[in-house]
């Protein structure tokens, strides 16, 4: 910790990612899209670059659920009637996301597809929320579930890199928290996107990999 301009600040990754005070973010993996029954797969349109960092959020939940961390499933949804979308938000939809023009139902709300991907089984206690925008924080309670419980820090995966899970990176610092981006456990289907995504956040946030961090919760360096 450091004192800066009179205020102290976490400054080490053991500081910033101490259990205590730390929530885990999933971000939008979900049946449709990383399922291989979803509605991406189902349609023959390839799946593998999100199935390629499923064992490392695998490897980042079990630990976060051994040490109790607040662990919080994003899951990005379309509504039926088109109601809690924007027009330009439709447009975006609409010209650049084919898959979305080619599963009718695609993250749909009320759907299986929407739900977490099966594989990652959310317990009943952690926490789920649906939002319609990339922002995990825009008209969600998440701000409030994070601060009612004590948090400072937010280590993030999931997809895709250069959408959903930048524009909640950067949310989460304009909240006050502290953010943490797992760089092998974000994806996105353009690689050249996700490096650029990944090197923008580095230049402002604390990216590691999933090694990195599980070194330190499995050292019990973290503050206790």
């Amino acid at each position: 910790m450091k004192e800066i301009k009179g205020a102290l600040v976490l400054d080490t990754l053991e500081e910033i990612t101490d259990p205590k005070h730390t929530a885990l973010l999933v971000v939008d993996v979900q049946n449709d899209n990383a399922s291989p029954k979803g509605g991406l797969a189902s349609k023959g349109m390839d799946i593998s670059w999100v199935r390629d960092v499923i064992p490392n959020i695998k490897a980042i939940l079990q630990e976060a659920r051994r040490l109790s961390l607040l662990i919080i499933f994003m899951r990005i949804t379309r509504s039926r009637d088109r109601s809690y979308e924007s027009a330009p938000m439709l447009r975006r939809l609409n010209e650049d996301r084919a898959h979305a023009r080619v599963v009718a139902e695609y993250e749909m709300e009320g759907t299986w597809g929407n739900e977490v991907l099966d594989e990652l089984q959310p317990k009943s206690d952690e926490k789920q929320i649906t939002k319609y925008y990339s922002s995990s924080f825009m008209g969600t309670p998440l701000d409030l579930i994070l601060r009612n419980n004590g948090i400072k820090s937010a280590v993030v995966v999931g997809l895709v890199t250069q959408g959903c899970v930048e524009t909640t990176v950067r949310d989460i610092e304009q909240y006050g928290y502290y953010p943490v981006v797992l760089s092998d456990c974000v994806c996105s289907s353009r690689q050249d996107l996700h490096e650029a995504a990944l090197l923008v956040m580095s230049s402002r946030y604390d990216v590691v990999t999933s090694e990195e961090l599980l070194r330190v919760w499995r050292s019990g360096s973290a503050v206790r």
